[in-house]
């Protein structure tokens, strides 16, 4: 029996006094001592882990270290404790007995839940009497060789006897990162606070904390999450490639220092965030024009901080503290003018077989690639032309406004992809007095009964102006009722309710193009083949699969990644069932449900979704390649890279491509090439699994081919580290956003010359 009994009061010298906390995998309770009449906290956890596994050993090291931290802002640890089960049919294998310091308070979770005004008004000393003890008590726990890895409100806690005058009390704090071994619900990190490098499943580091506090700070600041949505993989991604919205926005009393606090706090590469967690304490001091906490200036050299803040005080604007280096350069460090140039035309796919099997080739493998994640990412922000109060000349690009996903989708429908507009603007002059500015959405030319969309006024500010629509209630995909876009000016006072009444109104303008193009045989223009994309494909909807190619290739890729992973922790706990069954689902995703059988022992049931996977990942090329929206009704359908890279094509060689789309394309077909080898290669790791015996899945032999299968799986979803850099280059991540680059507005004078 392992547990603890229903008539069970007491773990060693402590009195089980009150039960917090009670599911499968934990339980928490206070616990007294009778002797020194003092609580603890004791945390009870359930694990598959054996008491002298590799990860039971690693998991008492850094329970240890953290022990071994003696400072008044960590709760301390007391005592631990590890019990083998005696039971041979219990589905534990131990149980873990963690005595920590009792801390009488609300968390800071609750503290900014209960608090009516946060998120509206201007944070003042309070914030300081929580961050600077919070960074003092993260840096000495860094100095010390431990990182928290868990940062998050919840595992902060605010004493209640230093609580004076509605003030929060003093933080402290605990659960630290360790408890992620035990794979336990209290050991889950929590996506809204996970550093990007944490994402992309590196360790974490010290910056990975000083990342994670500046969620938190976000969060106290605007009363939101910088990144949201209810499916944590929409929302990891988002850490990885999309800016947070401008705290300004969400708080429009903040301080344009505090701002750039916040921002260079969530900076996506670690050297660009502060160096260590008191210099966000010292930056938010002087944001905020309060006097710098006497125990922190002790703690810290203050006049070199200072001074490196000066040396970095430069204002962070999303293009450089929220993006991704792959948002900023490109695949390979060049802005998109640069790489334009006479001559270059986007390739045709290649529709050659690339193995006997008949898997397609390399390029048209990689075409797919550029769709990979566009269901559940946000994307990047935008390249901006140089501030300038004065009017743009004509036809001179003056912004773009780029689809944004919120997260908040439809599992199996276009809803919360593409639901949210992203606006920035540069050189345009401010409006006359009485005057302002309204961008709107409107529907194809061809749609004569649409309403347009009022993403409401625009606020202009030395010639720049920025604004983050965020879509109805219902999360509609934008790009499936709308093709154009529109700047009015219009009275203060009276704006009107619909632009298409007086065009004289009309200031600035862009559209996709949704004229057919003449070598297109079905008559598609860019949109359609955009909409076939990321809304609605003709080959899916035919079979029930609605929210277009990429929806679907991005969710069965993931499938893939998920099941190399289970497959992987399958072997850890010794379980050869498992393994099979997650590599039968690999194969079942990346060769299809028509194709799997030639890769899978005969009468190997179909262990992936049956309506997800009837198209492949890597699938076949048809003996007769048809135009791009063939249905293939009655026939087994390419898989879904060529059928992604035909569509990408046909938008691509529309007569209305600009020379920086095409320019775009290229770059992102040369970054693809790796990308595909990875995908096909944890194919080849898979197939050399299923071959072996249940007893030589066990072996360590078969373990280098499950990480290696892992990696493979995670290379071709986030990229390769570049060694130079230490940053992801490639990956479905970065292609993402380079296609939804390609569907943005360039908005221009209206009307071109």
């Amino acid at each position: 029996m392992i547990g603890i009994g229903s008539g069970q009061r007491r773990i060693g010298k402590y009195e089980l006094y009150k039960r917090m906390a009670n599911n499968k995998m934990e339980e928490i309770w206070i616990g007294r001592d009778p002797q020194s009449r003092s609580y603890a906290i004791i945390k009870v956890f359930y694990t598959t882990l054996h008491t002298d596994s590799d990860a039971m050993l690693q998991f008492r090291q850094q329970v240890e270290q953290v022990a071994d931290l003696h400072h008044p802002n960590i709760a301390r640890i007391y005592d631990l404790s590890i019990i083998p089960s005696q039971n041979p049919d219990s589905q534990f294998a131990s149980m873990i007995c963690l005595v920590t310091e009792y801390v009488e308070g609300q968390s800071l979770a609750e503290y900014m839940q209960n608090t009516p005004s946060r998120g509206k008004m201007r944070p003042g000393a309070e914030a300081m009497q929580i961050f600077a003890p919070l960074g003092q008590a993260i840096d000495y726990a860094h100095q010390h060789g431990v990182i928290h890895g868990n940062l998050k409100p919840t595992n902060i806690l605010l004493r209640k006897d230093s609580e004076a005058g509605g003030q929060p009390g003093e933080p402290v704090l605990t659960d630290f990162g360790f408890l992620k071994l035990l794979e336990t619900r209290g050991g889950t990190a929590s996506p809204f606070y996970l550093a990007p490098e944490q994402v992309r499943g590196q360790p974490a580091i010290e910056r990975s904390d000083t990342y994670s506090l500046g969620v938190i700070l976000y969060e106290f600041c605007t009363g939101v999450l910088p990144f949201r949505g209810n499916r944590p993989i929409a929302i990891m991604l988002q850490h990885l490639n999309t800016p947070p919205t401008p705290p300004a926005l969400m708080n429009t009393t903040l301080p344009s220092a505090l701002t750039n606090v916040i921002l260079r706090g969530l900076a996506k590469e670690p050297a660009r965030r502060f160096a260590n967690a008191s210099s966000m304490s010292l930056a938010l001091a002087h944001s905020l024009n309060l006097p710098i906490p006497e125990s922190l200036s002790k703690s810290v050299n203050v006049q070199s901080i200072m001074q490196e803040l000066e040396d970095s005080s430069a204002p962070l604007s999303q293009t450089e503290a929220d993006m991704s280096p792959s948002q900023k350069n490109g695949a390979g460090g060049q802005t998109l003018s640069s790489m334009s140039g006479a001559g270059m035309a986007f390739p045709h796919a290649a529709r050659s077989r690339a193995r006997g099997k008949g898997m397609l080739n390399p390029w048209l493998l990689a075409s797919v690639a550029v769709l990979l994640l566009a269901a559940f990412v946000t994307i990047g922000t935008l390249l901006l032309a140089p501030q300038n109060n004065g009017a743009a000349p004509a036809n001179q690009i003056v912004g773009h406004a780029y689809f944004v996903n919120s997260g908040q989708f439809n599992g199996n429908g276009p809803q919360g992809i593409n639901d949210e507009l992203q606006l920035n603007l540069a050189g345009i002059p401010d409006p006359p007095d009485g005057k302002t500015y309204y961008a709107w959405l409107l529907a194809d030319r061809s749609v004569s009964e649409s309403l347009p969309i009022s993403l409401g006024p625009l606020r202009v500010d030395h010639g720049t102006a920025r604004l983050l629509y965020r879509g109805d209630a219902q999360h509609t995909n934008l790009l499936q009722v709308a093709s154009r876009f529109l700047i009015t000016i219009e009275d203060t006072q009276h704006p009107t309710t619909n632009p298409l009444i007086d065009t004289s109104t009309w200031r600035y303008y862009a559209e996709i193009p949704e004229q057919p193009g003449p070598t297109d045989k079905l008559h598609f223009s860019m949109l359609d083949h955009f909409r076939h994309l990321l809304v609605e494909s003709p080959e899916l909807s035919i079979r029930g699969l609605h929210g277009g190619l990429a929806f679907w290739f991005v969710k069965n890729t993931f499938a893939v990644v998920d099941a190399a992973n289970s497959a992987r922790e399958a072997w850890h706990n010794s379980d050869p069932t498992t393994i099979r069954k997650q590599v039968i689902q690999i194969l079942d995703y990346i060769d299809g449900s028509s194709f799997v059988t030639t890769d899978v022992p005969h009468g190997t049931p179909l262990l992936a979704d049956a309506q997800a996977s009837q198209i492949a990942l890597l699938g076949l090329a048809p003996n007769a390649p048809a135009p791009p929206g063939y249905v293939y009704n009655g026939e087994i359908p390419p898989g879904y890279v060529y059928l992604i890279s035909e569509h990408m094509g046909g938008a691509i060689e529309s007569p209305q491509t600009t020379p920086d789309q095409k320019a775009l394309a290229i770059k992102i077909n040369k970054a693809l090439d790796v990308e595909v080898s990875t995908l096909s290669q944890a194919r080849q790791d898979a197939k050399q699994l299923l071959a072996m015996s249940r007893t030589q899945l066990l072996q360590p032999a078969a373990l280098a081919i499950l990480n290696d299968l892992a990696t493979q799986a995670q290379d071709a979803y986030t990229g390769q580290i570049n060694p130079t850099t230490g940053q992801s280059d490639g990956g479905a991540l970065w292609t993402y956003n380079n296609l939804q680059r390609l569907v943005a507005f360039d908005i221009r004078l209206y009307p071109p010359s």
